[in-house]
């Protein structure tokens, strides 16, 4: 899965096609996000002022993934070509004065979506496959679905309402195993939130893994159930936020969902996948919510 939504998310921004360094693009994005496990520890801290090899390791990345960025922004300013993508939306947006954005400017917006629309997206399958191999009669309902609604032929957009319980395996993995574990804010201005003074500059953090497992708001809340979402969003009101809420919500939450229902479909139609019962798989909650070791399955054709 962290092969494959590389591919998506880049060639969604820049309509190209990084299936040739598709490894290369994804050991870089990895060497990226790892070290923000440890964003509060003082290793974190020393290692952004000293020059450790971690440090260098780091900056290394972020000079190569920056080569790779800069180059198409550099082939698509001398094509100047539409291409249909965020990139050729992007480079025609201007200020009120007329004004473009610069490389530098375009790089920011663009590595933004690349680094934050692939891995959540990787983990959502992931974790979706997992629920899928531990859970039959989900599973069995998943491809009943996806037989009646495809008959063997490859999804695409004008299907997603018609896929309503692979949408509620996606809703329910989320609610499960959120990607984005916790979300933070920070206060601009002196508040009081449920009785509780917050000052200017406090950082505060709701927690996705504790509300969406709260049994106020969710029957059965450990249970893996996608039939409870049969009837919409029936939860109050940020009670469930798999891409937090408010103004600042994920910019890329109906895209996200609308991949991973048509990943989920384009793969569970040709494919199911059994846990490897030698491997035990376990949480581990750093930047998002990975599986420690991966999740390693035995892989069976479908058709």
């Amino acid at each position: 899965m962290t092969r494959l939504t590389p591919e998506i998310v880049v060639k969604t921004l820049f309509n190209s096609d990084i299936s040739n360094d598709a490894d290369h693009v994804r050991a870089i994005l990895t060497s990226l996000v790892k070290p923000f496990a440890s964003q509060a520890t003082l290793k974190w801290i020393l290692d952004n002022r000293l020059p450790t090899p971690g440090h260098r390791r780091y900056f290394n990345s972020v000079t190569e993934i920056d080569r790779i960025v800069f180059r198409i922004i550099a082939e698509r300013r001398t094509s100047g070509y539409d291409e249909g993508d965020l990139l050729s939306m992007l480079l025609q947006a201007q200020d009120d004065d007329g004004s473009h954005m610069n490389d530098q400017q375009l790089r920011d917006e663009v590595m933004t979506l690349f680094l934050a629309g692939h891995e959540t997206t990787a983990l959502a399958l992931s974790w979706s496959w997992y629920l899928l191999a531990t859970h039959p009669e989900a599973e069995q309902k998943f491809h009943a679905e996806l037989a009646e609604v495809l008959g063997g032929r490859v999804p695409n957009v004008s299907d997603l309402p018609k896929l309503k319980f692979t949408e509620m395996i996606a809703k329910e993995t989320m609610r499960l195993y959120p990607p984005a574990y916790a979300v933070g804010r920070e206060a601009i201005e002196d508040t009081e939130i449920g009785g509780f003074s917050v000052p200017k500059r406090t950082q505060l953090f709701a927690f996705q893994w504790v509300t969406h497992r709260d049994p106020r708001y969710f029957d059965e809340p450990d249970a893996f159930k996608p039939e409870r979402w049969i009837n919409g969003d029936l939860a109050p009101k940020y009670a469930y936020f798999p891409f937090g809420g408010g103004p600042r919500q994920c910019i890329g939450n109906y895209f996200a969902m609308m991949e991973v229902v048509l990943l989920l479909a384009t793969i569970g139609q040709r494919f199911r996948f059994k846990l490897d019962p030698g491997h035990k798989v376990e949480v581990l909650p750093v930047l998002s919510l990975r599986p420690k070791t991966g999740i390693k399955v035995i892989i069976e054709p479908r058709i």
